[in-house]
């Protein structure tokens, strides 16, 4: 200490001497340097230079001796560490919160079902969903091939209700990964906690929801793209096929959603001029079609109908062509229309399907949904422009006065959907900097909503797709905005 204040003191003289000469020079010629300033100049220099050498020395000894240096260091090389408290609040919040209507008892038959080795136990004269304990082909088998362990074990309800935190915990561990490789650890770690908190994610845990396990699979995906598109070798095409195929098994609506995606990257490898990162992505999403090929042949041994993925879109896309008045193409239960006056209208039709096997009374269900919609056009229209308020803010639905459970969605999704715009304004204007995937994940996520705009669907049907969104809201902001630092791409 006593060396810093004599140094101090010797730049104190040091400076007052030079500037003293320096007026005095400046008296006799202004182009003139006086004698010995470029000396005194240098020595000043110097001496400022060992000030700032000694004072970061002593910062960072302070550092290192203080007894937290080093954690961030530390939540930064651990993530399930750093994330460990909203595993903590996922499962609190999957005990304490109120059950509310699902599907979980059509998962645990399901479950049961392929513990004996068979799957679809629908009755073939049943009206669709009229008995959830008779489950048929609505579901794919990814959930219940989750259960089958617990179930055989025969663990208690709530613990294995626990699968959702669990599986929503370790989606977010890859995202901070997935995040990683494009911003600043901090940066990542701030953005995976604000896709943490996603409020949505937490009306699916108080029963079992396939969203959970849906979404650790789009996660894994998204990192194995992120990965295919910085060359990474083909590894990372099975990690990510898998992915794709867990997801498509798990929610049959994304298996159409990965056809789509496939397509897409086929035609964009035919006229891209760097053909390597989207022949190898449709490689990907080929592979994850290929996995998913023993399901679809058992749907077709059920229903004689190729490309089957599931018997959910048919009842889906007849509500969503309603074309009655104060009805907004929600989806509602099949044998409601026989107890339900509001639906009444829908009875002599659906007197028709009784009787019909699963497969006749899809097919049945499609032919009039798309009459519905070449008469009504306007009204399929509206019916769709409805379906993505209900997606996005959970209102409206028919007959049905607003509930003050859609704030639920309706509160983080205009959050959401507010900072998306900013970040896709920013985006678009400093599109130079975006990271290679962008593209990509712009069109999994175009397609999943695109899809599930035009059927009718619920709030829930979005959360896989939030990574996505959260992803690149924070990706964008974190590059481009000086409110969180970005840095150099890491490993992940």
């Amino acid at each position: 200490m006593d060396d810093a204040v004599e140094l101090r003191t010797r730049l104190r003289r040091c400076k007052t001497s030079l500037l003293a000469e320096t007026v005095v020079g400046r008296g006799v010629a202004e182009d003139v340097a006086p004698p010995g300033d470029a000396a005194r100049v240098c020595h000043y220099a110097e001496n400022v230079a060992t000030l700032g050498e000694g004072a970061k020395q002593r910062r960072s000894d302070m550092r290192r001796a203080h007894p937290l240096a080093g954690w961030p260091a530390t939540l930064v090389a651990n993530p399930a560490l750093a994330l460990a408290p909203l595993l903590v609040f996922l499962v609190v919040v999957s005990v304490v919160f109120p059950d509310r209507q699902d599907d979980e008892a059509g998962y645990l038959e399901l479950a049961r079902n392929l513990m004996h080795g068979h799957y679809a136990t629908g009755r073939p004269n049943a009206l669709l969903d009229a008995d959830p304990s008779y489950p048929d082909l609505w579901f794919g088998p990814g959930l219940p091939l989750a259960l089958v362990g617990p179930v055989a074990a025969g663990l208690s309800l709530t613990v294995m209700r626990l699968v959702g935190p669990l599986f929503l915990f370790a989606a977010l561990v890859v995202f901070f990964k997935l995040m990683r490789r494009t911003v600043a650890p901090g940066a990542a770690l701030v953005v995976t906690w604000l896709l943490g908190l996603y409020l949505p994610f937490y009306t699916v845990l108080p029963n079992l929801h396939s969203e959970p396990l849906a979404v650790l699979f789009v996660v894994l995906a998204l990192y194995a793209t992120a990965r295919i598109v910085e060359g990474a070798d083909y590894r990372w095409v099975a990690v990510g096929g898998v992915a794709l195929a867990g997801l498509a098994l798990t929610r049959v609506d994304y298996g159409w959603v990965v056809t789509a995606v496939l397509i897409a990257l086929v035609v964009w490898s035919l006229f891209s001029r760097s053909r390597r990162a989207p022949r190898r992505l449709a490689s990907m999403y080929a592979l994850g079609l290929a996995l998913c090929i023993p399901w679809l042949v058992y749907t077709h041994s059920q229903t004689g109908r190729v490309f089957l993925w599931g018997n959910s879109g048919s009842l889906s896309l007849y509500w969503m062509s309603t074309p009655y008045p104060h009805e907004y193409g929600d989806w509602q239960q099949a044998n409601a229309v026989f107890s339900d006056p509001n639906l009444s209208r829908h009875k002599p039709f659906f007197t028709t399907l009784e009787g019909h096997t699963l497969s006749q009374q899809n097919a049945t269900l499609e032919h009039q949904a798309v009459d519905n919609i070449r008469h009504h056009p306007a009204k399929y229209l509206e019916n769709v422009a409805a379906n993505v308020s209900r997606m996005l803010f959970d209102t409206p639905y028919s007959y049905t006065p607003q509930r003050l459970g859609a704030l639920y969605f309706a509160l983080p999704n205009a959050l959401l959907f507010g900072v998306f715009v900013l970040a896709a304004v920013v985006a678009v204007r400093m599109r130079a900097s975006l990271p290679p995937p962008t593209l990509p994940f712009a069109l999994f996520a175009f397609a999943s909503f695109a899809m599930h705009a035009l059927l009718a669907a619920y709030p829930r049907m979005l959360i896989p797709i939030a990574p996505v969104v959260v992803w690149f809201v924070g990706t964008t902001f974190a590059r481009n905005v000086r409110l969180v630092g970005a840095g150099p791409q890491g490993d992940g």
